[in-house]
């Protein structure tokens, strides 16, 4: 969300309402804890998968998979996991005041049904690791479509739409948003055109342009888009077989299903399965003058 170009040292730098400092992915063991502590910078935690409970404050959450994690600048928090626990994790700075003020406003945990969120943070990471140029900037426009999808439930979705009522109304354009909804709910199946025109009550022709004039790919690339998207998920976050994925995403055979994933990813999904777990508890500094303090600590050191 940059809100102006500036010149920095001769390079074009952005000026934005977010900046990301480190992001990670952890596999917490049960025998693992985060200890109670706290800092002075935001930070997000989506729960992928297994059980723990969450204490902020005075408060305890018992967190399950799908739920979201804000905590709060000076919040004291700590993390006990009931099993191997799973997620994603991203510290960072709000300078701006007004989103500022909504994230301290918003609710500290919720599910979140959005498909993006784990692809939100894997961008962040997959930028911080290669520090192409201007990857921060990158990073920071990830991390704040991050917080517009969590700002979009829980208490601060309110005083968002009583702010932007007229925005709220126009936003998003009906036919791809019908269109991309059908694809989304319904890509392991056999859906095509015809049943997605017929829903909608337009032609395929003037479903098909609308949809392709608007998202620049036609609907059929984008099933096949979402159908990878949703495997790399199934391969990162799960102990699926590439057959059962293949089958879980709309694909009839193995074969098919690694054609197109090498297509679309540039790469097998072996090879993406492989690079996901090279990563997972490695830290990756997108700024790099932050120091990251880890609190994890075993069960066993405690006694």
């Amino acid at each position: 969300m940059p809100t102006r170009i500036i010149s920095h040292r001769g390079e074009v730098m952005f000026s934005s309402l977010v900046e990301v400092l480190w992001t990670a992915r952890y596999d917490y063991q049960p025998d693992w804890r985060l200890a109670r502590h706290k800092h002075e910078y935001f930070q997000m935690i989506y729960f992928i998968s297994g059980a723990g409970r969450i204490s902020l404050g005075d408060r305890n959450y018992d967190i399950s998979p799908g739920q979201l994690l804000l905590v709060k600048p000076n919040c004291l928090h700590s993390l006990i996991p009931f099993s191997l626990l799973k997620t994603l994790d991203i510290k960072f700075l709000v300078p701006g005041r007004d989103l500022r003020r909504l994230l301290m406003a918003a609710d500290a945990l919720h599910d979140q049904s959005e498909p993006m969120i784990a692809d939100l943070f894997e961008r962040i990471r997959r930028e911080g690791e290669g520090r192409r140029h201007l990857y921060r900037e990158l990073c920071n426009i990830f991390l704040s479509e991050l917080l517009v999808l969590y700002l979009r439930t829980g208490k601060a979705r309110e005083e968002i739409e009583q702010a932007h009522p007229l925005e709220r109304k126009l936003s998003g354009d009906w036919i791809v948003q019908q269109t991309a909804q059908f694809i989304q709910e319904h890509l392991a199946e056999d859906c095509s055109l015809t049943q997605i025109a017929r829903i909608i009550g337009r032609s395929d022709r003037h479903v098909r342009q609308h949809f392709k004039e608007a998202m620049g790919v036609s609907p059929r690339r984008y099933l096949m888009q979402c159908r990878i998207q949703k495997a790399q998920e199934l391969i990162e976050y799960s102990n699926y077989s590439f057959k059962e994925i293949a089958d879980k995403v709309g694909f009839k055979t193995v074969h098919h299903f690694t054609r197109a994933f090498h297509e679309i990813c540039n790469e097998t999904p072996g090879a993406w399965r492989r690079k996901f777990q090279s990563g997972i508890c490695k830290d990756v500094n997108i700024n790099l003058q932050f120091v990251n303090t880890n609190w994890t600590v075993h069960s066993n050191s405690l006694q």
